[in-house]
């Protein structure tokens, strides 16, 4: 009689939680329905409120992010903007429309730094990589790696040499495909986890030698411009600019991607 009792307890609590989970996404959805209505009625407004509402209960896309951008930059918040832009295009760092409204943003922020240069093989990597999001690479992983198993099957135990031959060198072509593509979704999958750029929010701020307001300035960042997060020291980010230079500015001046 107790197991039954326990069985039945842990069935209403399975039962309840499956509830809230349903509840919470039909809320989820009816306020990103309104949401999307606000803004195509252009009132913009009333739109980042239920966006920024579902996205403070723990719900994330790259639509909403993207949705939540277009909002901010009709508003003319362009740091705003930039940043959910930005946390879009972590989440798909694939797609051509995040991508081009996030660099005519940038196109419209003070300053103007030249980034240091990058080899052409680097780039090209990156390009690829951003083919598609860190799941869809893990599946390819997962995929070729599986090839790879079957063909060294072959390899090992077809009697004919032809199939023997195409069981290595084809089975080396998956494997390294496996590779490549595990990296690619641990890279991205990474840059989700581990948040280290942010956005500047401040319309002027001084960058300093060290975590201290008395600290010699360096050069001065305005709103909207991306930063890399090297280190922290109790509330003083240090940050590097795509230029290479590097100093410290307070965390109340940036807003993490």
């Amino acid at each position: 009689m107790g197991r039954l009792t326990m069985n039945s307890n842990i069935f209403k609590a399975l039962a309840l939680s499956a509830l809230v989970l349903i509840s919470g996404q039909a809320w989820a959805d009816s306020r990103v329905d309104k949401a999307n209505q606000h803004y195509a009625a252009e009132e913009y407004e009333n739109a980042i409120q239920l966006y920024e509402d579902v996205l403070n209960s723990g719900m994330e896309a790259p639509e909403l992010y993207y949705n939540l951008g277009n909002c901010y930059y009709r508003q003319g918040l362009l740091p705003a903007a930039i940043l959910n832009y930005e946390r879009a295009l972590l989440l798909a760092p694939h797609d051509k429309d995040i991508r081009y409204n996030l660099e005519l943003a940038y196109s419209q922020i003070p300053d103007k730094i030249e980034p240091l240069g990058e080899i052409f093989l680097a780039q090209w990597f990156a390009s690829i990589r951003n083919i598609t999001k860190s799941d869809t690479w893990a599946w390819i992983s997962i995929a070729s790696f599986s090839l790879f198993l079957i063909l060294l099957l072959v390899y090992f135990f077809s009697k004919r040499s032809a199939l023997r031959k195409l069981g290595f060198f084809v089975g080396l072509l998956f494997l390294l495909i496996s590779t490549t593509t595990f990296f690619f979704a641990k890279y991205q999958k990474e840059r989700l986890v581990n948040r280290n750029t942010a956005i500047v929010f401040s319309p002027s701020v001084t960058v300093r030698s060290a975590p201290d307001a008395g600290s010699t300035e360096l050069f001065v960042l305005h709103e909207g411009i991306k930063v890399k997060l090297l280190q922290q020291n109790n509330n003083w980010y240090e940050i590097q600019i795509e230029d290479g230079n590097v100093g410290w500015i307070h965390a109340e001046h940036v807003e993490v991607i």
